[in-house]
């Protein structure tokens, strides 16, 4: 069947809490999409804002009848935050396919679509890709960490071997959803995306991850080590929570570097080689990301991000094992 001659109803559900320096950004992006406007709906869930996120949505949505507002006071039993959000969403959705992205995320104009072209025979999700808003070196570095990341997930993926699902940027079926009890039944989780997408893949449904730039995303960028901080205490609850290949993957990454330099001790050469090659296979997989999706104004950083990436490993594990509560929206978990 062809998507483009037989659209079929979409809904997108946004949850936003407290981002009056995004949304309208976000809310343009889905409004420019290529997509029949009588086929598509657009939900928001105002997650209890308390800055101008509201009279911004407002503002931006009074003349355009897809759009539909949602003030989010109520707590789901059992759930709290983006889970919430997202679980009233999908009662009040009806589309065929539910669609989420961040409120910090700009789609590009063939998102729809192009995700929709995998949805074949069994898949139940569809997962698309992100990088940061061309910004400055810090974002440059963010983004090529975000397409090495997934583009090991897509590696992986084409041996059927599903990690996580990063839920900036996704697409399930609403027959999926629903079929694994929607976050009601899936619980409470700090990373509500990797939940979903595990429940959808272990109830038997197929998924996929994408590899276009017809579905690469642009999202704000972190702009301290604060906010990285924050955001990598998260993800690392998020991993630990994942499959064991994957932990394997973050724990070993983090302690490459270290095992080397020990290793340097009895035998230099053995460790410098083993460096060479490291350096060589992440910066190879990071150019062909970069060449493949067509992102050229990512070459500066390509040479430097093995030394970006090392660091930010051992970050993130001193993170996780350090005492401390994960702190998200101006919530704590």
């Amino acid at each position: 069947m062809s998507f483009s001659e037989n659209p079929v109803q979409v809904s997108i559900l946004l949850a936003a809490r407290n981002e009056e320096n995004n949304i309208e950004r976000c809310l343009l992006s889905l409004f420019e999409l290529d997509f029949p406007k009588t086929q598509l709906e657009i939900l928001i869930g105002d997650d209890d804002s308390s800055d101008k996120t509201a009279e911004i949505i407002h503002n931006f949505i009074l003349d355009k009848p897809l759009y539909r507002y949602f003030k989010i006071k109520d707590h789901t039993v059992g759930l709290k935050g983006k889970a919430n959000v997202l679980a009233q969403l999908s009662h009040q959705a009806k589309g065929k396919y539910f669609f989420y992205c961040d409120a910090d995320i700009a789609v590009p104009s063939t998102w729809i679509y192009s995700m929709l072209e995998h949805f074949q025979d069994n898949t139940g999700v569809v997962v698309g890709l992100t990088r940061m808003k061309r910004s400055h070196l810090f974002a440059d570095f963010l983004s090529l960490e975000w397409l090495f990341t997934l583009s090991i997930l897509r590696f992986f993926s084409i041996f059927k071997i599903a990690l996580t699902g990063l839920g900036n940027n996704m697409a399930v079926t609403r027959e999926a959803y629903f079929k694994v009890g929607g976050y009601e039944k899936i619980g409470f989780s700090i990373v509500e995306d990797y939940a979903l997408f595990m429940a959808i893949v272990k109830a038997k449904y197929k998924f996929v991850q994408t590899y276009s730039d017809k579905v690469l995303a642009y999202s704000e960028p972190l702009n301290s080590f604060s906010e990285l901080k924050t955001q990598r205490r998260r993800w690392m609850y998020g991993i630990m929570e994942s499959p064991l290949i994957l932990r394997i993957c973050v724990i070993m990454s983090a302690l490459y570097v270290p095992i080397i330099a020990l290793i340097a001790i009895w035998d230099p050469h053995r460790s410098w080689n083993m460096a060479i090659s490291h350096y060589a296979l992440i910066t190879a997989v990071v150019l062909f990301a970069v060449v493949f999706l067509k992102q050229k104004d990512l070459w500066k950083t390509v040479f430097f991000f093995w030394f970006y990436l090392m660091s930010v490993c051992v970050w993130m594990l001193i993170i996780y094992l350090s005492p401390g509560e994960t702190t998200w929206k101006g919530r704590t978990y």
